[in-house]
């Protein structure tokens, strides 16, 4: 689903030659891929994110998935208050990635932002429309947010028509959240902040 992206592919230089004779790809740092930004080498155009040190190409928005992101980010402002922040596909700042979920709920208040992008102490909640990037979301995009401990991972899955919701990231080598339920049509999905339940949202009105 993801790749490379064609404007950085002349950068992506092979630094080294592994064991087996293939050669490594370049990864960068958070520093490196926010340079690349200042310089021009990157911009907004550019519709993509930093995971793992690799620069990859987001995938293109649907009606489907501008549907599922829009309703949920109105209910959620009805429910979570101030000063959280919800912030639709905007970049958060981890160890050595700097992804752009569909929607975060970040600590407030908005201040504290000025100058940078919210850290991962500071996400209490974050959420991805999955079309044909499901696998992705379960996989690559599931152990970075576990690994950071975000505590709460919502997959909005429009293949099976469900909301995943995962919680108790754990860290280590093999990163992943210990609890994962799924809710179904006709179900509501709880909405846990900071470890209090503020509400729900029914998936009827999440998905398409």
């Amino acid at each position: 689903m993801n790749r490379t992206i064609r404007s950085t592919a002349r950068t992506l230089k092979p630094s080294k030659t592994a064991n087996d004779g293939l050669p490594v790809i370049k990864r960068f740092t958070v520093e490196e891929y926010h340079r690349m930004g200042e310089i021009g080498l990157l911009s907004e155009a550019d519709r993509c994110e930093l995971l793992r040190g690799l620069i990859m190409e987001k995938a293109v928005i649907n009606p489907s998935h501008r549907y599922g992101l829009q309703q949920t980010t109105d209910l959620l402002t009805e429910i979570i208050p101030k000063p959280y922040r919800i912030v639709s596909q905007g970049p958060i700042t981890l160890s050595d990635s700097e992804p752009e979920p569909d929607l975060a709920v970040w600590i407030g208040p908005v201040q504290r932002y000025r100058a940078r992008h919210a850290r991962a102490s500071e996400i209490v909640l974050l959420m991805e429309v999955s079309d044909s990037s499901i696998v992705y979301d379960r996989g690559e995009k599931l152990q970075i947010y576990a690994e950071a401990k975000i505590p709460v991972y919502w997959i909005v899955n429009l293949q099976e028509r469900i909301v995943e919701v995962y919680t108790l990231p754990r860290g280590g080598r093999n990163p992943t959240y210990r609890s994962r339920i799924d809710f179904a049509a006709g179900m509501a999905v709880p909405v846990v902040v900071a470890g209090n339940t503020l509400g729900t949202i029914s998936v009827d009105e999440i998905l398409p």
